[in-house]
């Protein structure tokens, strides 16, 4: 099978990856200007992602200049895959796994420990399964270089690969909406109910963009489209990246969601079982499971705690 047929969807999804790294590039620069207070293993994670999707969209560039400019006008060269192929499947495996374990985390660490362990097992269980077919596909595409290869491993790696990554996007976006609207019904402040409401429209557009890429992913996998699966394959990456960066970086947003005000520049990150008592507060005990209140509200454990003693006396003067 060679790829002449189905080249410029490779093309055109390669250009599409470039202008992802952009805005990775520009969201990662965005994150160390205005929170460079956060902890050393949310930045150590941040510029790991970076890395490897600079790596990644390399490996791009050189697919791209051996088939298209090196390779010109020989069409053998297209019956065979160049190692610049699978190891950008690699590295998206890494990118992946990264940035679904930071949100299987956040989950368990927002939940009761018991119940924190029955959300996150499934979770990680799918995420290894995909990580561990994922790798298949890689060793096999290295030791058996020709496209015409690539039938033979469907239903034994490719199709399993693209399943177990659907079924962890339906756990997680379930996990996130299900921990906010079971906070928020307990809640007694407006105001609480309606930023949780906003964080479960941000949790579903997060996880929903990625979850019909992979989707479409796996249409074209079944469907025989290999040329548009590999196209597509070049943007999950990057589209999980910036899912985990725009969540880090609305943190400023929520915060004056909260507050009510202007956020600063500069917001300490949150540790949540170490929160003071603060008036506005409220924490609701029931059957022993704590309920997110107005200051626990991030779904991904990424909003910023206000600096609420300089709040509330801005509110008083506005009232006075």
């Amino acid at each position: 099978m060679g790829l002449p047929s189905g080249f410029g969807s490779i093309l055109f999804e390669g250009l599409v990856s470039a202008m992802l790294y952009g805005i990775t590039t520009l969201q990662t620069y965005m994150y160390f200007m205005h929170y460079s207070e956060d902890a050393s293993t949310t930045k150590f994670l941040v510029i790991a992602i970076w890395i490897l999707d600079t790596l990644h969209i390399s490996f791009i560039c050189h697919v791209l200049y051996y088939y298209l400019i090196t390779n010109y006008a020989i069409p053998t060269s297209l019956e065979y895959i160049v190692w610049s192929l699978p190891a950008s499947l690699l590295v998206n495996l890494f990118v992946v796994a990264a940035v679904q374990c930071f949100f299987a985390y956040k989950i368990y660490y927002l939940c009761r420990s018991q119940v924190g362990r029955l959300v996150t097992v499934p979770i990680i269980l799918f995420l290894l399964t995909h990580f561990a077919f994922g790798v298949e596909v890689v060793v096999l595409v290295f030791a058996n270089n020709e496209f015409s290869y690539l039938p033979k491993i469907k239903f034994s790696a490719l199709i399993p690969c693209a399943t177990a990554l659907v079924l962890v996007e339906v756990l997680i976006t379930l996990s996130l909406c299900i921990l906010l609207y079971d906070s928020g019904s307990h809640s007694a402040f407006p105001r609480t109910k309606c930023l949780l409401n906003t964080l479960i429209i941000y949790a579903v557009n997060r996880c929903l963009l990625t979850l019909l890429v992979v989707l479409a992913e796996l249409v074209t996998l079944v469907d025989n489209q290999d040329a548009w699966a590999m196209g597509i394959d070049f943007n999950i990456g990057k589209l999980y990246v910036n899912s985990l960066l725009a969540s880090l970086n609305t943190r400023e947003y929520f915060r004056s969601q909260i507050s009510g005000l202007k956020p600063d520049l500069a917001i300490n990150a949150v540790h949540f079982g170490n929160l003071p008592k603060l008036s506005g507060d409220k924490e609701i005990p029931k059957g022993g499971k704590r309920h997110l209140e107005v200051r626990e509200v991030a779904a991904m454990a990424v909003a910023a705690v206000p600096s609420l003693d300089r709040s509330i006396g801005l509110q008083k003067n506005r009232e006075v």
